[in-house]
């Protein structure tokens, strides 16, 4: 019965945050979604808050907060001159190709400055770098829990893959030229659960979920602000 008791709360979360993400992918209309998702982000930390954990449980420590800036700039500039080059080299260029990214600098404006950061990275960093590790970290191991919320974090990004299966961008183009949605599904979960990992490594190290939150922009906006540069 303990165990039972220490992972209810844990388990409760998890099935909160898979309806919301069914939800925002069958309901939600694009435009509305960065505010539904900032909300719904300042709301998961409430309840961190009200289920237990602490700021340090959060990693919403005030001391760390320049050590979490620094990391976070850090890995996001790093994969930044990555994707520079890939897209600077004729033979890559084309991998970075992207039909969902053909569109006007302001959509781009808004896409880089207000969708990514607060419609996906607050979310996601605040539930599974902040509640759900802390969570987690209760019942086991940092490292263990890392993995647990990493592997949901791969799992979270299911229903948004498969919605986006029979478009015109990336996810659309592997599906129909690979034959099969489950195994671009497959593929992603994979993916997402090892960026999940490097960005718990992340706020594990720097003691502060800024370091996570900050890399996940940084690197998705640079990431298609480079793909919108390239299609066009």
């Amino acid at each position: 019965m303990a165990v039972v008791r220490r992972w209810a709360v844990p388990a409760a979360v998890v099935g909160a945050l898979a309806l919301s993400c069914v939800g925002r992918s069958l309901w939600i209309d694009g435009e509305v979604h960065p505010w539904t998702n900032t909300v719904a982000g300042l709301l998961v930390l409430a309840l961190g808050f009200a289920i237990g954990l602490d700021r340090s449980d959060l990693g919403l420590e005030s001391r760390n907060l320049g050590r979490g800036l620094r990391a976070g700039l850090a890995v996001w500039a790093i994969v930044a001159a990555v994707l520079v080059v890939v897209a600077l080299i004729p033979a890559t260029r084309d991998a970075l190709q992207d039909d969902t990214t053909i569109v006007s600098t302001g959509a781009m404006l808004r896409r880089t400055l207000i969708v990514i950061p607060l419609g996906t990275a607050l979310l996601e960093e605040a539930a599974f770098r902040g509640v759900l590790l802390g969570l987690f970290a209760r019942g086991t191991t940092i490292w263990r829990a890392a993995w647990i919320s990493s592997v949901l974090f791969g799992l979270w990004h299911i229903p948004p893959t498969i919605s986006s299966a029979d478009g015109s961008g990336a996810i659309g183009d592997a599906s129909r030229s690979g034959g099969s949605t489950a195994l671009v599904v497959v593929g992603v979960v994979l993916v997402m659960t090892l960026a999940g990992m490097v960005l718990c490594w992340l706020r594990i190290r720097s003691e502060s979920l800024v370091a996570p939150f900050v890399a996940h922009w940084g690197i998705n906006a640079t990431a298609f602000l480079v793909a919108w540069w390239v299609s066009r």
